[in-house]
Parts: C-alpha cells; sequence; structure tokens
C-alpha cells in the first residue's frame, strides 16, 4: 500500500514538473518572438530568451518549481525499492 502511495505522489510531482516546464518554455518562446517580431524567432532571440529565462528573477518561480520538482522525483526514486515487495 505504501508503495502505491508513493507512485501516486510521483506521479502527481511529475505532473506539476511537466506544466512548470511547459509553462517556462512557451514563456520563453514568447519572449523570443516579441524580441524578433516574427513567429519563427532566429537563433540569436532564442538564446537570448534562455539567456533571460535562466537569469531574469521574473522566470524565478517557474525555476525553482522544476528544480524542487525534479530534486523530489530523485529523492523518491530511491524509495521505490526499499518499499517494493519482495
Amino acid at each position: 500500500m505504501a508503495l502505491i502511495a508513493l507512485l501516486v505522489a510521483q506521479g502527481l510531482v511529475f505532473l506539476v514538473f511537466i506544466i512548470a516546464a511547459f509553462w517556462w518554455l512557451f514563456a520563453l518562446r514568447r519572449f523570443a518572438v516579441s524580441r524578433s517580431g516574427s513567429t519563427l524567432p532566429g537563433l540569436r532571440d532564442t538564446l537570448s530568451a534562455f539567456k533571460d529565462g535562466l537569469s531574469n528573477p521574473r522566470y524565478a518561480r517557474l525555476r525553482w518549481a522544476i528544480l524542487c520538482s525534479a530534486a523530489l522525483l530523485v529523492a523518491s526514486a530511491a524509495l521505490v525499492p526499499i518499499l517494493a515487495p519482495a
């Protein structure tokens, strides 16, 4: 029963990770498109958007959500062999 609860919790944390990651990527794409003025921004605008996404405090909440959920998933993966029935 504990293993099922852990797997459900991992699924929910993974859902948070997916939502935060895609939200961050779409925000970066929106920034690159607005900066370039084109629907298909070039490499320079895309790299500039990623640089901004990694350093700008505006994206700090999304970066923390991605980092914390990834750390939780890695830490909880170590519990699966312990809780799995032999």
